[in-house]
């Protein structure tokens, strides 16, 4: 009988609690002339600190090659951080897992790019990476239950390009999952274990 009631109710748990699901933002939706715009509050969710995007087959158009094109993963919008300052992505509604990005110089090739996870004012993960100005490569960081991502580029060398400088560095395909809120879950193992006390008083 134990293991009878024990089967449905754990196909139950699992179809009513909500499983984290992997979200990739590509920035590819927003409207920009090339020129680079900043990230509008609340996109995907997220709040956006210093955060613009650009939209890099225009911007290569009209100035030529650099980091943002080649860093450009789906057509046609890439993210990066305004003016080559620290930026930030905060979670106001829910802890959030930070999984991956790719990332390119924008001017410099061996940038080196610091990213740190927070929750609350602690700060959780702190990892520096070394990306180059001529290909994206994904990073992995698999931060998790984080409210807060800061990003802090510096270094690296000119990498040539004829239209600018700086220490900017350029992000595509943000992958994050919004983690359940704890509630979720403390009314799904309620739920259950009404089911259990009324499978037991129905027993003969």
């Amino acid at each position: 009988m134990k293991a009878r009631l024990f089967l449905p109710l754990a196909v139950l748990a699992f179809s009513v609690i909500p499983m984290c699901s992997a979200t990739v933002i590509t920035f590819d939706e927003l409207s920009d002339a090339g020129n680079g715009t900043l990230i509008p509050d609340a996109y995907q969710g997220l709040h956006w600190t210093n955060f613009a995007f650009v939209n890099t087959v225009l911007l290569t158009a009209n100035s030529g090659l650099s980091g943002y094109y080649y860093g450009m993963l789906t057509a046609s919008n890439v993210a990066l951080n305004a003016h080559g300052d620290p930026a930030e992505i905060d979670s106001p509604g829910t802890n959030f897992n930070f999984l991956s990005t790719y990332l390119t110089g924008a001017w410099n090739s061996n940038l080196n790019i610091q990213v740190q996870g927070f929750s609350g004012a602690t700060m959780l993960f702190n990892t520096t990476v070394v990306a180059s100005a001529t290909s994206p490569t994904l990073f992995t960081f698999n931060y998790l239950n984080i409210d807060r991502l800061y990003f802090n580029s510096f270094g690296g060398q000119d990498a040539g390009f004829p239209s600018g400088m700086g220490e900017q560095f350029v992000m595509d395909n943000l992958t994050v999952e919004f983690v359940p809120e704890p509630s979720t879950f403390l009314l799904t193992g309620a739920g259950v274990l009404t089911l259990c006390a009324l499978r037991k008083r129905k027993r003969p």
